[in-house]
């Protein structure tokens, strides 16, 4: 049986049931009518038999006092008045007048009354005019009673209202057959309309309204075959927003399903209808683009880097996302959608652990660097368990006097499978298969234990500076760590400076500066890496309660034959300044580069023309051959 057959079968049990409950309604009303119609019968009839019985009693008293009749009648006709409130108080019959507000405190009344004249009545004779006269007088109030029932029973409000009820009910006993179609009408385009609803929900994304993955298989099906059949070219286009965990496990679900809403709808705006975007899960979604030339492909990336690169405005700050896009493209990287994937997959792999590039074209070599990338990350797991991994330190000057300020913990691995391993790979693997954190807590340690020993040994003026990668900033857990880091050491909090980079913080302004608050109250230092390199504005800036700034090495190599670079470190030192902030510059490899920093008026430097990196077991011995020189600072 098939699905339309089976709505089908529904649709005609539901007509059925709702069919036989109408015609039940139905034959209900009509039983009321019936009822109420009888009802209102019984009662004029009711009413008006005692209004007749009181006149004929109140006619025979008439004819007795005028002497027409004799006493026998007046007589009989009271005992039929007394017969007949006995039957208005007891029958069944006449309940529905009992019924009625202030009837039967009426007919006990009367039948009181009747209960104190009978003796009255039965010495009555034709001579006795006076005595006629006093029980007409007494029996008139209760005449004039009765008529006012006999009237309202016929013309009153409650018999006004059960007409209306009667009519009412008619009017709407005839109405239910056109309603009765109506209603089959109106099932049978709400059938529809939930079956359109259904689909709806089956093939898009509840969150954020786009296509989902089932929706995007199809689409990307029918655009190959479109693309086969036209010969023309197609884009694959895998986008992933960068630390999308990180935000909702410090700033909520709610925060990260807005950020969701906002990255769909600038997709779908920037895409301008030259393709389909759809969002396969999770922080991932997927961009499909027709092409006639490369460089299509190429701006459109560049436009939805742009595009989600704007600030999201949330209750307690702003929040920048930061997007990585891998591209595939049809037919040059595959022929199938698996293929497509797989490869815009990998190319986004790289670019997100590719510190140069937002975005990835894929290349045929990218399959064996991922796979050399899950290789290490194996690899990486045991040496961080092993103690395997090393840190070399880099001295931090005072540009003005040459005194040692700190030495910056920078990470160094030789696998002995592998061979040696750079930073930036490291970091790479680390942040890809989820072991940031605990490479994070590693360094960390080890830089902290490390400069204890050299504490004890009466460098007690020595800071170490270390780099914390994003993942466990925006995790919100760096406070607690470092806290538990410096009771095992046993090293106190002003030793240490943690280096965040720039474009870390711009992730959400709001959780930045609590986070770097919490840090500052434990009494470390903040020097925000990196900086010129990112989009962060003066007025982010001022908000972050950081120590320092370390301008980048790229400014500082193009120092002394660049004007603009001049200018920027310039401006950079004197913005430091307005904030109460030190400068470091990175990467001084020439004395002119030195001389033009301290002209500007830069407080602290590193770099190889100053001093290379050193292993910790050469740190003492390099920090006891030139005493004069490397005086601690201050």
């Amino acid at each position: 049986m098939t699905v339309k057959t089976v709505k089908l079968v529904l649709l005609t049990i539901a007509a059925l049931l709702f069919s036989a409950s109408s015609l039940y309604s139905y034959n209900r009303d009509l039983d009321v009518v019936t009822y109420v119609s009888a009802t209102i019968k019984a009662v004029g009839w009711a009413s008006s038999e005692l209004e007749m019985e009181v006149l004929k009693f109140d006619h025979a008293l008439t004819s007795l006092a005028a002497g027409i009749r004799d006493e026998d009648h007046a007589q009989l006709r009271f005992e039929l008045l007394w017969s007949r409130i006995d039957t208005l108080l007891e029958g069944e019959e006449t309940r529905p007048m009992r019924e009625q507000p202030g009837v039967k405190p009426l007919l006990l009344e009367f039948r009181q009354r009747l209960q104190e004249w009978e003796e009255a009545v039965y010495r009555l004779n034709a001579g006795d005019r006076q005595g006629i006269l006093a029980l007409k007088q007494e029996l008139a109030p209760y005449l004039q009673r009765a008529r006012e029932l006999n009237v309202d029973s016929f013309s009153g409000s409650s018999v006004w209202q059960q007409l209306d009820i009667i009519g009412d009910i008619r009017l709407r006993s005839t109405m239910y057959l056109g309603g009765l179609l109506i209603s089959g009408g109106l099932m049978l385009w709400l059938l529809l309309r939930e079956n359109r609803r259904n689909r709806y929900l089956a093939y898009h994304d509840m969150l954020t309204g786009l296509p989902n993955r089932m929706n995007f298989y199809q689409m990307m099906e029918q655009s190959l075959n479109r693309a086969q059949r036209d010969q023309h070219n197609l884009a694959v286009h895998m986008v992933d927003l960068n630390g999308f965990k990180a935000i909702n496990d410090s700033l909520g679900h709610d925060v990260g399903d807005r950020v969701l809403k906002v990255v769909a709808s600038r997709l779908s705006v920037a895409l301008a209808g030259r393709g389909h975007v759809a969002r396969l899960g999770g922080d991932e979604f997927v961009v499909i683009q027709p092409f006639d030339r490369r460089e299509k492909v190429e701006r459109l990336s560049e436009q939805l880097l742009r595009s989600l690169a704007g600030e999201i405005r949330l209750p307690d700050g702003c929040l920048s996302p930061q997007a990585s896009i891998g591209t595939s493209c049809y037919p040059e990287h595959g022929t199938t959608m698996a293929e497509l994937l797989s490869h815009a997959d990998t190319a986004m792999y790289y670019a997100k652990h590719d510190p140069k590039f937002a975005s990835r074209l894929f290349e045929p070599g990218m399959d064996e660097r991922r796979l050399r990338s899950q290789k290490l990350a194996v690899a990486l797991q045991l040496a961080i368990e092993n103690d395997e991994l090393n840190l070399v330190y880099q001295p931090i000057f005072r540009l003005d006097g040459g005194h040692i300020e700190s030495l910056e913990a920078l990470l160094r691995w030789h696998s002995a499978e592998h061979g040696h391993i750079s930073p930036l790979e490291i970091i790479a693997v680390a942040e890809h298969h989820g072991l940031a954190h605990q490479l994070n807590q590693w360094v960390l340690l080890s830089a902290c234990r490390q400069l204890k020993h050299w504490h004890q040994q009466g460098h007690g003026w020595l800071k170490v500076n270390v780099n914390i990668s994003p993942e466990i900033f925006m995790s919100g857990e760096l406070g607690s760590t470092v806290k538990t880091v410096l009771q095992r050491t046993g090293l106190p909090a002003s030793a240490l400076v943690l280096e965040i980079t720039e474009d870390t913080s711009l992730w959400d302004t709001a959780g930045s500066i609590d986070n770097l608050a919490r840090l500052r109250q434990l009494g470390v230092e903040i020097a925000l890496d990196d900086f010129g390199t990112g989009y962060s504005s003066f007025s982010h800036l001022r908000q972050l309660p950081v120590n320092k700034l370390k301008i980048d090495k790229s400014f500082v190599s193009d120092l002394t034959t660049d004007s603009r670079a001049a200018d920027l470190v310039h401006t950079i030192i004197r913005l430091a300044e307005s904030l109460d902030m030190e400068v470091t510059a990175e990467g001084i490899e020439l004395p002119e580069q030195q001389q033009h920093l301290q002209r500007l008026g830069c407080q602290l430097g590193q770099g190889y023309l100053l001093a290379r990196p050193l292993p910790a077991s050469q740190v003492a011995d390099w920090l006891q051959q030139d005493l004069q020189r490397y005086t601690p600072a201050g």
